[in-house]
């Protein structure tokens, strides 16, 4: 089976208590991770950003 690093993914592995699962998941949000590094962080910054030039334009 082949995990996507996504939350529904995760937390289906998380449910089925499974350790292989469990244990695949967790190298796949690793590898993600590895990848593209921090997400939730640059994905704040982008509606930092955003919001700056939103209000700027009203």
């Amino acid at each position: 089976m082949n995990i996507k690093p996504y939350g529904v993914a995760v937390t289906d592995a998380i449910a089925s208590g499974d350790l292989s699962r469990l244990k695949e998941a967790e190298a796949a949000a690793q590898a993600h991770l590895d990848e593209y590094g921090d997400i939730p962080t640059l994905l704040a910054l982008l509606k930092v950003e955003i919001a700056k030039l939103q209000g700027g334009k009203s």
